[in-house]
């Protein structure tokens, strides 16, 4: 796989192919402005003297920190010293691709949705772990000839599983990560059932009667286990479904009630909020 060189071509690059883009940056800007984009995002980098705003939480950048920057949040890159030299290395990921190569028992969206309510963006990675991190890497970016699609994509599968168990470690402990196998087996049910009726009229009331819960303890359980409320949540996936509509060429008034909202007004807010711009410029753009 080519290895790009700037923050815009790797984004560029994983939205045009949808599944995911390398980049290696040598004395990028000092400055990346506050923004988000459709991609989950890994930055890892081999040097310091710059911070990191994701999110209104604001990280120090040290030589070894890795950090996981889902699609929906916004972050801002400061280079507080410019006279150390820069090296990063971001790989950008399609939020669909990660889930079609995810199975029920290795969720490889672990690091970007099923958070715990207090977590760090951030990880430091050991000797041994930036060793493993450069490996993949390099394999992905060397990989040539025939079979080099196949063999990227084996490697970036395995490159996945190796952030999942990391960011389980980090936010659960070693121990709550073999007992919890990562997040609770009742929000996986709960999370596969918004997932199967994203386009009804979906309430936290029909979620609890289906799965015989009272609203109070699924809005505990569902925050406890992926660090957002379940409200958030079917919110994001349904922008994220009226997203893949709209590029497919489906209309703005088809769309919104295609994705469950029962008026476009509170379509409109929500997908602006999130996405940056309106359903219709959305539109307009993707079918340029």
């Amino acid at each position: 796989m080519k290895v790009l060189t700037s923050f815009s071509d790797g984004i560029d690059q994983c939205i045009a192919s949808r599944s995911f883009s390398i980049v290696h940056l040598h004395n990028e800007l000092g400055v990346l402005s506050m923004h988000s984009h459709r991609c989950h995002e890994f930055h890892f980098s081999l040097s310091g003297g710059s911070t990191f705003l994701i999110d209104n939480k604001n990280y120090l950048i040290e030589p070894g920190s890795l950090f996981m920057i889902s699609q929906y949040e916004k972050h801002h890159l400061l280079q507080m010293d410019t006279t150390i030299p820069q090296e990063r290395f971001v790989i950008f990921i399609d939020p669909s691709y990660l889930e079609s190569i995810s199975t029920p028992q290795t969720d490889l969206t672990y690091c970007f949705i099923h958070r715990p309510e207090k977590f760090s963006h951030r990880i430091a990675l050991n000797h041994g772990q930036q060793r493993l991190f450069m490996y993949l890497f390099n394999k992905i970016a060397m990989e040539e000839g025939f079979g080099q699609d196949v063999v990227e994509r084996s490697v970036f599968a395995e490159f996945m599983v190796f952030m999942t168990k990391l960011a389980a470690e980090a936010f659960l402990g070693k121990e709550s990560v073999e007992q919890k196998q990562y997040f609770s087996s009742k929000v996986t049910d709960i999370i596969a059932y918004i997932h199967h009726n994203i386009d009804s009229q979906l309430s936290i009331g029909d979620i609890a009667a289906h799965f015989y819960l009272s609203t109070s303890y699924l809005c505990r359980l569902f925050k406890k286990n992926t660090g957002t409320t379940i409200n958030s949540y079917i919110i994001s996936r349904r922008i994220e479904l009226a997203q893949k509509l709209l590029s497919g060429g489906y209309s703005v008034n088809e769309v919104y009630s295609m994705c469950g909202f029962n008026d476009y007004s509170n379509f409109f807010k929500a997908f602006t909020k999130i996405v940056g711009i309106s359903p219709k410029k959305y539109s307009q753009n993707s079918l340029r």
